[in-house]
């Protein structure tokens, strides 16, 4: 078992990239048939794609015909793309792709926003439906009126006002999940949640999961 940063280099390689994509997106398909199956509500799962997967312009088709072959529709999944993918050399094939998956169902996600090199224009240019917001920002909300408060709330109110739905990663205090709550955030993503685990346990975990658990937690810090 390797971290994600651990095997990031791979990901620079086309080669490489496009292979774990594959199998990346070969492994989420057959798991989300198999929780659908199961009568697991399990929404939406998210996938990211790599620079490279943009290079050869048939990503969509990839993601596309997998999503076809089992019988999913593709609103089941979601595609987080981090900032530098926007600025790449293969920025042509970057817009096809997005569109060709927005209007096909897929949720086009900005990853780890903040972090990048676009610009705002980027949210008009690409079919963007969800901003990320990265953990680095989330981690010091605990800090009484640090500078991440500042920016966290104003990514809150620019993705507000564009109509742009936000996720805060890195959430692990039942005070930083109030905080965000309080401030509108609309979904919160983090180890104080769950952590990863095995496909064959998430059936258990969302059966027993609700979100009075999460008001629960959430109520504990804002009392």
């Amino acid at each position: 078992m390797r971290l994600p940063s651990e095997i990031n280099a791979a990901l620079e390689d086309y080669g490489l990239s496009v292979q774990l994509t594959n199998r990346m997106l070969d492994c989420v398909i057959s798991d989300l048939a198999f929780w659908l199956d199961s009568g697991v509500d399990v929404r939406r799962i998210a996938i990211n794609g790599a620079a490279g997967d943009f290079r050869r312009g048939d990503f969509a088709d990839r993601i596309l015909q997998r999503l076809e072959s089992a019988g999913l529709p593709a609103t089941v999944l979601q595609l987080e793309v981090t900032e530098s993918v926007l600025v790449s050399q293969h920025v042509k094939n970057v817009d096809n792709t997005l569109r060709t998956l927005a209007r096909a169902g897929v949720t086009i996600a900005l990853d780890d926003f903040g972090t990048g090199y676009a610009s705002l224009t980027h949210l008009k240019q690409f079919p963007v439906h969800t901003l990320k917001i990265d953990r680095s920002f989330i981690r010091r909300l605990d800090a009484e009126r640090s500078e991440d408060d500042v920016i966290v709330s104003a990514v809150l109110d620019l993705a507000r006002n564009l109509g742009i739905s936000t996720v805060a990663e890195g959430i692990e205090t039942p005070a930083q999940a109030a905080y965000l709550a309080r401030k509108g955030c609309d979904v919160g993503q983090g180890y104080l949640f769950g952590r990863p685990m095995p496909a064959a346990q998430v059936g258990e975990m969302i059966e027993v999961w609700n979100a009075a658990a999460a008001r629960s937690l959430i109520g504990s810090a804002a009392a």
